[in-house]
């Protein structure tokens, strides 16, 4: 009888427009070709009413906690019991663990996958799958810290929330948007879940980060060695055959409604821009993305020749056919950087901060098609030896078999079958 899988989580693995849904979607997709649509069930955790976007496998829906309930848990255990997360009270209700336990119990999966520590509560000590998997994506303790750090510079919009808002009901996220207000729930939520993703790993056969680094403070924090990195696994690529601009064109991609793209690309033309428009006076910059600020649009405005803000582009391929350089300028975030990896996917040499490759694995010095540098003041200096033609070539080849040899569709394959014990079918399972 073939094995069974269950997803739990309260994000769709569809459309795949993150990092999150890139690594839920891979998962559903891994497991779907293993054990067949029909083995596979995926449950969303959501509000009545909302339509279910089209995915493989066995979908279920399980009830989102109303407003009042989330406040009501929120309101009796949080002051209560110092263990105890907002994240994990957002989702705390008892009719969501119900509904958790009576999935579980009916469909006796032998392979369980609980979406971050807020789900991964509600694991049930019986029935128990063969393997038990918590997908933590990132750190939330440290991305925490971070924000906090950056508030400190007093120059960003903060939102602390980010895309966990929708999760939150509408009087809290009015509340949480002042400073007075989020500073000392950041510190209190930071503390709380540093503990708590101590904890939680040990309920879980394997729990996964993103972030090697993260990995091993993890380990390290917990005391176990069962957190190990997971890497999503994008759709298949074949890079263009591409045709680098002449005179230069640089691209960024992005969602510029965000704080850290917003941030990113502001400090660059900031920092860098005057510089190589000096250098390279019919030099262009592609903004690609929706929703641009009122201080991005003043920016763009003092460049008017040399930038210009495209909104929304559906093929990107045309985009990185041409780009000779993609940038990478963030100053804070956490997670893997998809948009990163779609150009090194498809050859595009990539300038980038630490924070924009973290949790990738690339050379900081070009070998593996992508230059690390936190200083934008020397930016111009790089982009200066990344558009020679020669170099651009040596450095598309490097960004293609890094790509390849770490997030290639077979060599994420193999990750996956070693986290969930699964092989090819009629191959020997792994460590059988």
């Amino acid at each position: 009888m073939p094995e069974t899988a269950l997803i739990i989580s309260a994000t769709a693995p569809v459309p795949v427009d993150n990092g999150k849904r890139v690594v839920l979607h891979g998962l559903l997709e891994y497991l779907v070709g293993r054990l067949g649509p029909e083995n596979v069930h995926y449950a969303i955790v959501d509000g009545p009413g909302r339509e279910r976007p089209d995915f493989p496998g066995v979908a279920h829906r399980l009830d989102r906690p109303g407003a009042v309930r989330q406040l009501a848990t929120l309101a009796r255990r949080v002051p209560l019991d110092r263990s105890y997360t907002v994240q994990e009270a957002m989702f705390g209700a008892a009719t969501l663990r119900d509904q958790i336990q009576d999935l579980v119990t009916w469909l006796r999966p032998d392979i369980e996958v609980y979406d971050t520590l807020r789900l991964g509560q509600h694991a049930p000590a019986s029935p128990r799958g063969r393997r038990r998997v918590l997908y933590l994506d990132d750190l939330f303790s440290v991305r925490y810290d971070r924000m906090l750090a950056v508030d400190e510079r007093g120059d960003v919009d903060i939102n602390p929330l980010g895309e966990f808002a929708a999760n939150v009901p509408a009087p809290l996220r009015s509340l949480i948007r002042h400073r007075a207000v989020y500073r000392p729930v950041l510190r209190m939520e930071r503390d709380r879940i540093r503990r708590a993703e101590a904890r939680v790993v040990h309920g879980f056969d394997t729990s996964l980060l993103v972030n090697i680094d993260e990995v091993h403070q993890l380990r390290a924090l917990a005391g176990v060695d069962s957190v190990r990195v997971v890497h999503g696994m994008l759709p298949p690529v074949t890079p263009p055959q591409r045709t680098p601009a002449r005179p230069p064109e640089l691209v960024f991609l992005g969602r510029l409604n965000i704080p850290h793209n917003d941030d990113a690309v502001c400090a660059f033309i900031r920092e860098a821009m005057p510089e190589l428009v000096r250098r390279h006076p019919a030099l262009r910059l592609r903004i690609i993305g929706k929703d641009p600020s009122e201080a991005l649009l003043a920016l763009v405005g003092r460049h008017p020749g040399n930038i210009v803000l495209e909104g929304f582009v559906a093929d990107l391929d045309e985009v990185f056919a041409t780009a000779t350089v993609s940038l990478a300028p963030l100053r804070f975030g956490s997670g893997v950087k998809i948009k990163m990896l779609d150009a090194l996917a498809r050859g595009v040499p990539t300038l980038a901060t630490t924070v924009s490759v973290e949790g990738v694995p690339v050379a900081a010095d070009g070998a593996s098609g992508c230059y690390v540098e936190d200083d934008l003041r020397r930016w111009p200096d790089l982009v200066d030896e990344m558009v020679e033609p020669a170099h651009n070539a040596q450095l598309s080849k490097a960004a293609v078999e890094f790509f390849e040899s770490v997030y290639g569709r077979e060599v994420v394959t193999r990750q996956y079958d070693e986290i969930f014990g699964l092989s090819a079918p009629g191959a020997p399972r792994p460590g059988a």
